[in-house]
C-alpha cells in the first residue's frame, strides 16, 4: 500500500502498534501505581467512602437465656469525589514532519520484503512523540498522589501558573489524615519520640509496615538524630556495632528501626518535570507518612465524552484508564493530543498518620 503521513496517523493498526511499543519498552517509572490501581467510575461525581470498618468488635458472651445486647453497626464515613480533566496538545513542527515524510517516501519505494524494516524506522521516529503524550497524565498524577501521601492535600493551578498567586485551583483535595506535629523539645530525641507515638497509635490505627520519607528528611531527621549514632545498636550477623551517623544507609537504619519495633524506612527520591521545565520533587521534605501496605486506594477513571461523540475526521486510540490519543492537522503542523478523566481516591485516609516535622526542623535550622 502507498503510505502518507495522513494515512499513517489515521491507521488504527499502526498507531496501536506504536502505543503497544511504548507500553512494552518505556523505562519511565509511573510512581503512583505503587499505591493505586485503576478503577472505573460511571459518573464524574461519585460517592467517595473515606473510611472503612478496619476491625470488628468482639461479640458478647451471654448467659443461656440472657437477652442479647443491641449493637449499632459501625458506620463508614463518606464524601464526594469528582473526576479531574487532563489533556494537552503536542505540536509536531513542520521540520519534524519533513523528516517523517522522508521516512514515508523511503517506505513507499522499498521492496515488499524491505517494507517491514522501513515501517519500523517510522515507528522508531514517532515513538517518543507518543511516549510523551501517553506519560503526561501519569506524571501529573505522580505529583498529585505524592503530595496527597506526604501532606494530605493537593492543589494544582491551571497550566502550573506560578506567577498568578490569585488564580483559582483547578484541583483541590484535602484528606482527613491523623496529623502529628512534634514539639521543638523532642528534636534531639526524635527516634524515641517516634517509637512512643507509634506504639500509642497501635490501639486505634493498628500496625504500620513502613514509613515513607524523602531523602532530605532521612538525612536530616534520622541520620542527623543524635540517638541513632549514640544510643542505638544494630545487629549485623553475630556482631553488635555502634551505629555511626556518617556511615548509616537507609537499609541499616531500617534494621535499627525494625529492631526497636518501628516500621521499616522507605526513602522516596523521585522528580517530575513540570510544564515550565522545572523538576518538581514528588515527595515533600519534612514529612513522614506511616503506611500499613502499599495499596491504599484507586485511580478512579471515567470515559471521556469524546469517546462516544468523536470529532469528525479524527482517529482515536484508547489506552489504560480510558485515555484517548488523537491527532489533528492545521497550517502550523500536526498535533498529538490526549484526553483523560482521572482522580486519585484514597480508601482510608482517616487511618493514615503523618508527622509534620516543620517545628523541630525550624529549631535545628535556627
Amino acid at each position: 500500500m502507498m503510505l502518507t503521513i495522513e494515512t499513517l496517523f489515521n491507521d488504527a493498526n499502526i498507531i496501536s502498534a506504536i502505543i503497544n511499543r511504548v507500553n512494552q519498552t518505556r523505562t519511565d517509572t509511573i510512581y503512583w501505581k505503587q499505591y493505586l490501581d485503576f478503577r472505573r467510575t460511571t459518573t464524574r461525581v461519585f460517592k467517595d467512602y473515606i473510611g472503612s470498618v478496619t476491625g470488628v468488635a468482639a461479640g458478647s458472651i451471654n448467659s443461656r437465656y440472657g437477652e442479647k445486647p443491641i449493637r449499632e453497626r459501625r458506620n463508614i464515613g463518606s464524601g464526594i469525589g469528582e473526576i479531574a480533566y487532563l489533556g494537552d496538545r503536542y505540536q509536531m513542527s513542520i521540520d519534524r514532519l519533513s523528516e517523517l515524510q522522508d521516512l514515508v517516501d523511503k517506505y513507499n519505494v522499498a521492496k515488499t520484503s524491505d517494507q517491514i524494516a522501513a515501517l519500523n524506522e517510522i515507528v522508531n521516529f514517532i515513538y517518543d512523540d507518543f511516549r510523551q503524550v501517553m506519560l503526561a497524565a501519569h506524571k501529573r498524577m505522580d505529583l498529585v498522589v505524592g503530595s496527597l501521601l506526604m501532606t494530605g492535600s493537593a492543589n494544582v493551578k491551571n497550566k502550573d501558573n506560578r506567577t498568578d498567586a490569585n488564580s483559582p485551583d483547578v484541583l483541590e483535595i484535602d484528606l482527613p489524615f491523623k496529623f502529628i506535629t512534634p514539639e521543638a523539645a523532642v528534636a534531639d530525641k526524635f527516634i524515641s519520640y517516634l517509637q512512643t507515638q507509634i506504639n500509642s497509635l497501635k490501639a486505634q490505627y493498628g500496625v504500620f509496615s513502613k514509613m515513607i520519607m524523602s531523602r532530605g528528611t532521612f538525612v536530616k531527621n534520622i541520620v542527623g538524630s543524635p540517638e541513632l549514632g549514640d544510643k542505638f545498636k544494630m545487629i549485623l550477623g553475630q556482631r553488635e556495632v555502634l551505629a555511626s551517623a556518617a556511615l548509616v544507609t537507609s537499609e541499616l537504619a531500617s534494621q535499627v528501626f525494625v529492631g526497636v519495633g518501628l516500621p521499616a524506612i522507605e526513602i522516596k527520591e523521585d522528580y517530575v518535570e513540570d510544564q515550565q521545565g522545572i523538576n518538581q520533587q514528588v515527595y515533600a521534605d519534612g514529612r513522614i507518612t506511616l503506611l500499613k501496605q502499599d495499596k491504599i486506594g484507586y485511580m478512579r477513571f471515567h470515559t471521556p465524552y469524546e469517546a462516544t461523540d468523536p470529532i469528525p475526521g479524527r482517529t482515536y486510540n484508547r489506552t489504560e484508564g480510558d485515555m484517548l490519543i488523537s491527532q489533528a492537522r492545521d497550517n502550523r503542523g500536526r498535533y498529538l493530543e490526549y484526553t483523560a478523566e482521572w482522580i486519585p481516591q484514597i480508601s482510608t485516609p482517616n487511618q493514615m498518620v503523618n508527622f509534620d516535622l516543620s517545628v523541630i526542623n525550624a529549631v535545628t535550622e535556627g
